[in-house]
């Protein structure tokens, strides 16, 4: 096969969009339409529509949409050609590497840079480990010995040490490494004169690794006074392999729990020690934020493998607002979140040392539920269980607004459950605190309502769907004039497809429309093309094929009226056709 436009028409009529998505995601029937939770953005309710008739998906939360290849190659996160190679793979296919090739050239050298990038960092990880365990590693093994640390840990998490700015320089260079591609990895950093040297000397380091096991980066802990003071904690540059946002410190190892059983849970803590005291302490489902916010990546990492997330962040001020912050975006992705709450201002690290594995435990299982949280942090800043009634007064009503709040993100049983809760706590009556509610809910519902579709842009919204689809009844001689900005550009694209004698795909809709609104896009993905409903299509299609071409004879008439106004000395041609066009529309 020569055309690889033919080619990519075949992988994508051997690859159906619903059993490939149904390999990924777990689809439930919704009418017409299979829904799931959307893999591209965080989300409590199913929006992720899969469309078998029109073979597309379309998020109708995040807008995300295309066919099958889109898919994979926003899934796998790998190029269009890659995307097509796995689907090709999956249905028998060969792929034409000659077409690829032109297509991206530069993939092979993408993914030989890669591999030069991996093989870098597994080396720099090689070393640092070496060093750990050699003389100059003593200060090293003799912290993480006082910390409490053993040697079947320190092995399972690769600890190393680096001890000095230039010795992994010449260690790579042995290696026959450039300089270029160490700086690229992100082991070497470079001065202002071009002098290469490792940004990590002096320090504990901890090796990141990602979902399938590979150094991709590393974490330094300073061990003197002197390193401290440019850091206690300091990470390796983000790079072509890591960024921080897209990746979690030890997901790794709980993705390797998940394979041997099913996962009830995940921990999340602040930082690299946490994990690994956790680790040895037996609690295996840790992973850390590496010191950063969470962000709606690694939510969604979270959610592949688990429903259910634990955020355990340090008892200062400053774990308790990254904890905030971090709830809410768990709770976006439609995670249960609970907090563990460490006494003592202490971090989990801390806690264990001094308490035990036991008493860890006992506070995972006292773990808050999201909203009682949120609860607490209300009462703790509006005491409206203060003896001074002057300061309670004031506290109650702020209490019950932040209270509203947070009530108004919950679903309908346990807005109820709260809502009790906070009537019990305040005591305000549930019907006040009810009208409270829907007062504040009302006052946020978007007042520009969508305006229902009169019977004239159904008919051309159903007429439209039949064509996309190239339903073997549908043709249409004269594109319908179109108010609606999305009907007149999808026509537009139909007639354009028919004037170069190619079939319109389906799939186009959300590139021809991409700015649509979601009752848009029903218009045209709700339709049921199923063979049950074929004869009840066809003679609705007729129907409305009537009807655009009963409107558009009457927008020929009403031009002619006009032109008869401005041009009374055409009076006897403009009312001839006048009357014809009369007799068409039965006037």
């Amino acid at each position: 096969m020569t055309d690889l436009s033919d080619f990519i028409q075949q992988v994508k009529r051997s690859n159906d969009i619903v059993d490939v998505i149904g390999s990924y995601l777990e689809l439930k029937q919704r009418g017409t339409t299979l829904f799931a939770r959307c893999p591209f953005h965080g989300e409590k309710t199913a929006s992720f529509s899969v469309n078998r008739n029109m073979q597309i998906y379309h998020c109708f939360g995040c807008g995300e949409s295309g066919d099958v290849i889109k898919f994979v190659e926003k899934y796998e996160s790998c190029t269009f050609m890659e995307a097509l190679e796995i689907l090709a793979k999956r249905a028998g296919l060969k792929m034409p590497e000659t077409e690829a090739q032109k297509l991206d050239k530069s993939l092979e050298e993408k993914r030989k840079k890669k591999d030069v990038y991996l093989a870098i960092c597994k080396d720099t990880a090689v070393f640092y480990y070496k060093n750990f365990y050699a003389p100059q590693g003593q200060v090293a093994r003799q912290y993480m010995q006082k910390r409490g640390f053993d040697a079947e840990t320190l092995k399972k998490f690769g600890i190393g040490y680096s001890p000095d700015m230039y010795s992994l320089v010449r260690y790579l260079e042995r290696k026959n490494y450039s300089h270029e591609d160490c700086l690229k990895a992100g082991v070497l950093q470079s001065k202002s004169d071009g002098t290469v040297f490792d940004a990590l000397a002096g320090r504990l380091i901890v090796p990141v690794f990602n979902m399938s096991g590979k150094v991709i980066a590393f974490g330094g802990r300073g061990l003197d006074e002197k390193t401290i003071e440019f850091g206690k904690y300091k990470n390796t540059s983000e790079t072509y392999l890591f960024t921080k946002r897209n990746n979690l410190f030890a997901l790794n190892l709980v993705k390797q729990q998940k394979q041997q059983s099913a996962l009830p849970n995940i921990v999340i803590v602040e930082g690299y020690m946490d994990v690994i005291a956790m680790y040895q302490a037996g609690f295996r489902r840790a992973v850390a934020s590496m010191g950063t916010s969470l962000t709606e990546s690694q939510a969604k990492l979270l959610s592949r493998l688990t429903d259910t997330v634990y955020i355990c962040y340090d008892g200062d001020a400053a774990g308790q607002k990254a904890t905030v912050r971090g709830m809410d975006i768990l709770d976006e992705a439609g995670l249960e979140v609970k907090v563990i709450t460490v006494p003592e201002n202490l971090d989990p690290d801390e806690y264990i040392k001094k308490y035990g594995a036991q008493a860890f435990e006992k506070l995972i299982e006292d773990a808050l539920p999201l909203p009682d949280y949120k609860l607490r942090l209300l009462e703790k800043a509006y005491p409206i269980d203060s003896d001074d009634v002057a300061k309670r007064n004031n506290a109650l009503p702020k209490y019950v607004n932040g209270a509203i709040s947070m009530l108004r993100q919950l679903d309908d049983v346990r807005q109820a459950q709260y809502l009790a809760a906070v009537s019990l706590k305040t005591g305000y009556s549930q019907e006040y605190l009810r009208r409270k509610l829907q007062t504040a809910e009302e006052e946020s519902e978007d007042t520009t309502q969508e305006a229902t579709l009169s019977p004239e842009e159904k008919a051309k919204f159903f007429v439209a769907a039949c064509l996309l689809t190239n339903q073997p009844f549908a043709s249409l001689q004269e594109k319908p004039y179109c108010e609606r900005e999305f009907l007149s550009k999808l026509f537009d694209y139909i007639f354009r497809c028919k004037n170069r004698g190619e079939a319109p795909q389906a799939d186009m809709v959300y590139t021809v429309c991409p700015n649509a609104t979601q009752q848009e896009y029903n218009g045209i993905i709700g339709v049921d093309f199923s063979p049950s409903c074929a004869e009840k299509n066809e003679k609705y299609f007729n129907e409305c094929k009537q009807s655009i071409v009963r409107e558009n004879i009457k927008r020929q008439r009403e031009i002619l009226l006009r032109q008869l106004k401005s041009n009374p000395e055409n009076a006897s041609e403009l009312l001839q056709q006048i009357a014809a066009l009369n007799d068409k529309i039965n006037f």
